[in-house]
C-alpha cells in the first residue's frame, strides 16, 4: 500500500527545492483532478512557494459544474493554460500529477523530467504510466481528493471551507455520490472536510444536471443492451457527439439494473471515440480498459480511441468481455 508518510517528506523536499508547483490534471478535467490540484496548491502555498494549476482543455469540453468551480477558485488559486506556463516557464519548476499517471492525459507531458515529476493518483499504473521521482498510486483510495485530504491532515493543515468543498466534489464524483468505493477511511475523510466548513447543498448543486445534458444521458441509457453474462453495454450514434461526463454518467445509470459491469460508448469530436466503464465486485474494468488502450481501477475506468468507429470500438470491446473477464 501507498506510504503517505513517505510522500509527504518527499513532496515537502521536492517543493522547496522548487522555483514553482506546477500542477498536472488529466485532459477532460473532472471535479476530482481539480479539486485534488487546489488542495495540493494550498499546501503550496504553506511552504512559500507560488502553485500554477495547468488546465489546457477547451471550455466546451469541461463539465458545466467544473467550470463553475474553477471560476470560484480563480479568485484564491492561479489555474492558467498551457501557453501561459510556457511563458512563466522555469528550469527548476517541480511538476506534481493529480488524479492521473498516463502520458497520454498530461497536456505537458513534453515538459516532464523524471527527477522534477511527482505522480499522487489512485489509478493502476501499465506501460503507459510517467515517469517519476515519486509515484504515490494508493488504489484502495477513492480518489485523488481523499489523498490529498489526507496529506493535509499530516500537514496539521484545516483547508478552507472553499477548498474543503473542492475536495469533497472530487470525492462525491468518484464514489459516484458516496455509493460505491466507499471505504470507512473515504467517511472520515468526508467527515473532517465537512467539519472543516464543506456543505453538502454546495456540492449537490454542482452536480446539478441540465435539462439538456440530462435528456442526452437518457436518450443513451434508452439504447441500452444486456448480455447473458450480465454485462451492460451502451453505444452512441456514429454522428452524435457526447462530452466524457456524459459517457460516465450513462455507465453509472445502468449499474441501477444490477449488471456485474456498464460500458457506455460514444463520439466525444476530433475524431476520438471515448468508452466510460463502471462495475461493481466481480468484473475489474480498469484492465479491460487497460486493453482498449485506456485504464483506471476495478470499478471505474475509461478510454479513447483515435481513428476507429463506434461499431468498431463497440466489436472489439465485446472480444474482450467474455466470462474471463470475471474476477476469479
Amino acid at each position: 500500500m501507498a506510504d503517505i508518510k513517505n510522500l509527504k517528506v518527499n513532496l515537502e523536499q521536492k517543493i522547496l527545492e522548487s522555483e514553482n508547483v506546477i500542477i498536472v490534471p488529466h485532459s477532460r478535467i473532472d471535479f476530482d483532478a481539480i479539486g485534488s490540484g487546489l488542495g495540493l496548491s494550498m499546501i503550496a502555498k504553506k511552504l512559500r512557494k507560488p502553485a500554477h494549476i495547468v488546465v489546457n482543455d477547451p471550455q466546451y469540453e469541461i463539465d458545466h459544474g467544473v467550470q463553475v468551480l474553477m471560476e470560484e477558485a480563480k479568485r484564491d488559486f492561479s489555474i492558467i493554460n498551457k501557453e501561459k506556463y510556457m511563458q512563466i516557464a522555469h528550469p527548476g519548476d517541480l511538476f506534481v500529477l493529480t488524479d492521473v499517471n498516463k502520458s497520454y492525459l498530461v497536456s505537458l507531458n513534453d515538459q516532464l523530467e523524471k527527477e522534477r515529476t511527482i505522480i499522487i493518483d489512485h489509478h493502476d499504473e501499465d506501460d503507459k504510466t510517467v515517469e517519476a521521482f515519486e509515484k504515490h498510486i494508493d488504489t484502495g483510495a477513492s480518489s485523488a481528493s481523499e489523498i490529498i485530504a489526507k496529506l493535509m491532515c499530516l500537514y496539521k493543515m484545516k483547508p478552507s471551507p472553499e477548498v474543503a468543498n473542492y475536495l469533497l466534489s472530487g470525492i462525491y464524483l468518484d464514489t459516484n455520490k458516496l455509493r460505491k468505493n466507499v471505504s470507512s477511511e473515504t467517511m472520515k475523510t468526508v467527515a473532517k472536510l465537512l467539519d472543516c466548513g464543506a456543505s453538502m447543498n454546495y456540492i449537490t448543486n454542482l452536480f446539478t444536471e441540465d435539462f439538456a445534458s440530462d435528456r442526452h444521458v437518457q436518450e443513451l441509457v434508452g439504447k441500452a443492451k444486456f448480455t447473458n453474462i450480465s454485462i451492460a453495454t451502451v453505444m452512441g450514434d456514429e454522428e452524435e457527439r457526447y462530452t466524457c461526463e456524459e459517457l460516465a454518467k450513462a455507465a453509472d445509470y445502468l449499474l441501477k439494473f444490477n449488471p456485474d459491469a456498464a460500458f457506455a460508448i460514444g463520439n466525444i469530436g476530433d475524431g476520438v471515440i471515448s468508452i466510460s466503464a463502471r462495475s461493481k465486485e466481480r468484473v475489474n474494468v480498469g484492465s479491460i480498459m487497460q486493453e482498449m488502450g485506456g485504464g483506471g481501477n476495478q470499478f471505474s475506468a475509461a478510454a479513447k480511441i483515435n481513428d476507429s468507429t463506434i461499431e468498431e470500438t463497440g466489436k472489439k470491446l465485446m472480444k474482450i468481455i467474455q466470462p474471463p473477464c470475471y474476477i476469479k
